[in-house]
């Protein structure tokens, strides 16, 4: 802190948030400009510390509870990153802004300092004496929701997925549940078949044909309404467009075999959202949790306001609907990839620029990046300005406007992405 604030002559206290996460992500190089021994995946990942500046009052918390041995089980730390759009409300109105906001998951730290996550709330006092900040206080924190504001955001995404099988038509399903699809592809045809009949057939030959030596291969469905027509020239554009107009990605957990009404069945993973946390009544800025206050703030920014965060609260636990669409994607493995993380932006801009996404997984890709990772450690310490961001292990979830909505709907859409390599980008202006 005080080499962040050398020289600033402030009386009151600073307030601090930190959190620790699997890693940062890198744009320093592009495609064609990966180091020798490193391949895309290795190259858009690093070590390092990310730093964000705010206004107090756009930070805010909630104190995590002691912790317990053998107690309930208490929610999973997580951050939430809101930006609203739109020209600021001179009025004093509470007005509608679009709001952008990515929710992710902390490290697991028990190996480092005992804790399963870490998340701190910190105040720094400046020592008369000394003329120093001084660490004054600090405490652990459950949840914790950093508010920025922008005109517009411009958003890319990065889903190194590839399909196996044709988009079809849900005929049944309930819950997390797919139960049949359409066996043709014709939406003039709605003969059904079981949910993974596809799959049983289409997966096998995907990994036969690939080589791939690991056969438990992880399967996303991507749902759509049947109002989002597929559009694109490539996969990736096809998987923006359809998440920019409120598609959502669901990871197959289980599913096949059996018989009777239980035959064929897709079971997908229910939990798509960590922005509820930005929601909560009980969030308060950072400066009120050391003062001793109990009491939540009721005025809170309209991003935080408990309102609806998705597009039909109804159908949270729904996960597709008679009539929707659903297609299959397999992840691809980072030496298969055709570097495409270099459609979001490599250069550094004026703009602040967000980036969030998760990591590749050593542990699932074998080897790769073992004997590179000393040569990426060799190199200078890089300083990358107007840029901030986090990589998870675990997930992210993206919440956004939907873009075809019209004004008077005020639609919202968020999405869970636990695809590995996976980023959405966040350019404010």
């Amino acid at each position: 802190m005080n080499r962040l604030f050398h020289g600033v002559q402030s009386p009151g206290p600073l307030y601090a948030f930190a959190a620790v996460v699997d890693k940062l992500p890198d744009t320093r190089f592009q495609s064609g400009d990966v180091p020798e021994g490193n391949n895309g995946a290795e190259a858009s990942e690093s070590e390092g510390i990310s730093l964000l500046f705010a206004n107090i009052e756009n930070v805010q918390g909630k104190q995590a509870p002691p912790r317990r041995i053998k107690g309930p089980e208490v929610e999973e730390p997580s951050i939430v990153f809101s930006v609203q759009t739109g020209p600021s409300d001179t009025t004093g109105d509470t007005a509608y802004r679009p709001v952008h906001q990515v929710g992710l998951r902390l490290a697991n730290t028990i190996f480092v300092n005992g804790n399963e996550n870490t998340m701190l709330g910190m105040r720094w006092s400046r020592d008369l004496t000394s003329d120093n900040f001084i660490l004054d206080e600090s405490m652990n924190l459950s949840t914790c929701v950093i508010t920025s504001t922008a005109e517009a955001v411009r958003n890319s995404f990065e889903l190194p997925l590839h399909p196996v099988g044709q988009r079809r038509r849900v005929v049944s399903s309930m819950g997390n549940i797919l139960r049949q699809l359409t066996s043709s592809v014709d939406d003039n045809t709605a003969d059904p078949m079981p949910a993974s009949s596809e799959l049983e057939k289409e997966l096998p030959r995907y990994i036969s044909e690939n080589e791939i030596e690991d056969p438990l291969v992880s399967v996303w469905g991507l749902i759509e309404k049947p109002n989002i027509k597929p559009t694109g020239v490539d996969i990736q554009e096809r998987l923006t467009n359809s998440l920019r107009e409120g598609g959502k990605l669901y990871r197959v957990m289980s599913g096949g075999g059996g018989w009777g009404k239980k035959q064929g069945l897709l079971s997908l993973d229910p939990d798509i959202s960590l922005a509820e946390a930005a929601a909560k009544e009980d969030l308060m800025p950072l400066s009120n949790l050391f003062c001793g206050s109990t009491d939540a703030i009721q005025d809170l920014p309209p991003a935080l306001d408990k309102r609806l965060i998705i597009d039909d609260l109804s159908l949270l636990s729904q996960a597709a609907s008679a009539g929707d669409y659903v297609q299959f994607f397999v992840s691809v493995e980072p030496r298969n990839s055709q570097s495409s993380y270099s459609r979001l932006s490599s250069q550094q801009q004026a703009c602040l620029t967000y980036r969030f996404g998760v990591v590749y997984d050593v542990d699932d890709y074998g080897d790769y990046g073992r004997e590179s990772t000393d040569a990426m450690r060799q190199k200078d310490l890089a300083l990358l300005p107007s840029y901030f961001g986090a990589l998870s292990t675990k997930t992210i979830t993206y919440l956004q406007p939907v873009i075809n909505a019209g004004l008077e709907e005020k639609l919202e859409s968020g999405t869970k992405l636990d695809v590995p390599g996976s980023r959405v980008e966040l350019r404010l202006t």
